[in-house]
Order: structure tokens, then sequence, then C-alpha cells
């Protein structure tokens, strides 16, 4: 039987995650939830989803519900999200987890209270094709890593939900974490030092930024983030004896292997996908069958530490939403 999964929104995200799941033999979407109701039920009708509701907590209190994906604005996730739990529902919620590491925290401690499974919906963790970089890596394809370089940008400057601070917008928390992801997949956590430089939009939000990681083995990762143009979204990854570069870090593509005289190697290319969605409700709906409070694709401990990068960012540009004390 198909594991019935419930959204709250009815935005972009919860239109190409409710796709995704239509096509997934493993998982029926069964519901949908909007504060309108007419909304809902067009999102219901549009997408084949069983039922619908016009309330949020309708939705939490039907028990048929196995999963509930989360893909409001940032700043209503954490009280979305404490509320499911309060419920009993396990939770995927969409990228960023919350506003701040203390959110975060406060969320995963809860969860463990009610022994409700709880997980960030960073897609990108769960992709087939980062694991299979990542074995090429261990294996010294391009020797010990030096350094890595990273890039998103698209044109975002004309929506309400990225300009606005009271909805925690910003290039930062909407796309500026997938470089960043990017760095911390390839180089891991053992970063020495954070640097950055951010232009700052009329708003007070983030337009665009370059954050520097300094690793204590000397690694060091530059990842570039903006809501100002598009950018072609490559990682490089250089390394003693060659460099790796990868196609769209947002949602890997490709990558080439390099040798240290510029020769092309290898090229590997992502599985045939949905839409790459697939791989984290999959990873999810794994979890919960096997009674797990957590992806090992995307941990709590990984969450937090992605939090508090970005925290340490932020601070650097005294950057503070108004919901910051929100615990």
């Amino acid at each position: 039987m198909a594991f019935k999964i419930g959204i709250i929104g009815a935005g972009h995200m919860s239109e190409r995650m409710a796709d995704t799941i239509r096509q997934m033999p493993e998982a029926e979407l069964y519901a949908v939830a909007s504060r309108e109701e007419e909304k809902a039920k067009a999102f219901a009708e549009k997408h084949g989803a069983t039922t619908y509701y016009g309330s949020y907590e309708a939705l939490m209190e039907d028990d048929a519900v196995q999963l509930i994906y989360i893909a409001t604005p940032n700043h209503l996730h954490y009280e979305q999200a404490r509320a499911c739990i309060r419920h009993g529902k396990p939770v995927l919620l969409e990228k960023p987890f919350v506003l701040n590491e203390r959110q975060a925290q406060a969320l995963i401690d809860l969860a463990e209270m009610h022994q409700v499974f709880l997980c960030e919906a960073m897609w990108v963790r769960f992709m087939p094709l980062m694991v299979r970089l990542q074995k090429d890596l261990e294996q010294g394809r391009i020797g010990e890593v030096t350094s890595v370089t990273a890039d998103i940008g698209y044109d975002l400057k004309e929506k309400e939900r990225v300009n606005r601070l009271d909805m925690g917008g910003g290039a930062l928390l909407d796309i500026g974490l997938y470089p960043i992801t990017f760095a911390l997949q390839i180089l891991g956590k053992e970063i020495d030092n954070i640097s950055t430089s951010m232009v700052r939009m009329n708003s007070g939000v983030d337009a665009q930024e370059v954050v520097n990681l300094v690793y204590m083995n000397g690694a060091m990762a530059s990842l570039y983030a903006t809501m100002l143009s598009n950018t072609d979204r490559q990682g490089k990854i250089y390394g003693t004896e060659g460099y790796i570069l990868v196609e769209d870090i947002n949602n890997y593509a490709r990558y080439q292997i390099f040798d240290a005289k510029g020769n092309l190697v290898e090229t590997v290319e992502r599985p045939a996908q949905i839409s790459g969605l697939e791989y984290e409700v999959q990873a999810c709906i794994h979890a919960i069958q096997s009674k797990k409070l957590e992806c090992p694709q995307m941990t709590h401990v990984d969450t937090l530490f992605l939090m508090r990068v970005l925290d340490t960012v932020r601070r650097t540009w005294d950057m503070r939403f108004p919901q910051e004390e929100t615990v």
C-alpha cells in the first residue's frame, strides 16, 4: 500500500513535490492543506490528491496521513513543524529548516521527546550522483582535495518572500545554502574560519554574497550566491592530481573528472529521475517504516551544523530576522 503524504502549502515547491509524488508508486499524494480552502481544493484537483483541507490543523488531525511535507515561507516553518510534531505527525521540512540554530535545536528536541520523525528537505543530500562523486573522491581520483568553488544564482529580486526580513528572506537562506552544502559534502565540517562579503537590498535582506570557508587541514571553499541574476550553478573541486567539474549544484546533473594536465578522464551522468525530489521522499518513507527519527543522508546533526554556519555568516552582517527570539 502506498505511503500517504500530506502537503502544507500550495506554492511552487508544493507543486513540484506533488507532481513528483504522483509519479512514485510507493507514495500517494493523499492530502493538501492551505489557509484558503478554495486554493487547497484547486491544488488537489490539479494534482490528484485524495482530499484537501482549508486549515493546517485539519490535515494534522487526519489519522491516515503518514508524513507531512511543509513548503511554506521560511518564517512559518518552526511553528508549523512544532504543531505537526505535537500531533505525532512525521515531518519533511523544506529548507531552510528554520531561521536559526536555536530554533532548529528546539524543534529537534521536541521531535525526540515525542519520538516523531523529522528531516530537513535538503534534496541534494539524497541524490545518488553525489554518493557516486564522494566515492570517487574517497578513491583518490583527483588526489587530495585542496579547494572547492561553487555558485548559484537566480533572478528572484521581484519575489516578495525573498525581499522581506520578516519572512526570513534573502539570498543566503533561499539559495546560498546550496553552495555551502556542496562544500560541506566535499570537505566536511572541520572549519577553522568563515569570512564573508555581502551586498544588501534596500529592504535589508542580502542580495548576493561570497562565503569563504577555511578548513583546519588547509583546504578552502569560495562560495557565491545571488538573487539578482542567473548563474551557471557550477561546482569545482580541485585536487593535487586533477579536478572535477560538477554541473548544477542545485540538482546535480553530471560531473566530469579531469587529470592534472586538464585532460578529460571520465564523465558521469545522473541516473534517470522524476525530479530529484523523489530520493528524499523515499529516504523518509524507509526511515519511518524502520521506526527511525531521522534520515542518515541528512541527520539532525547535519541540520544543526548547517544552521550554525548560516547563523555565523549572518552575524558577520549583523542581520537578524524579527522572529529570531521565537523558541
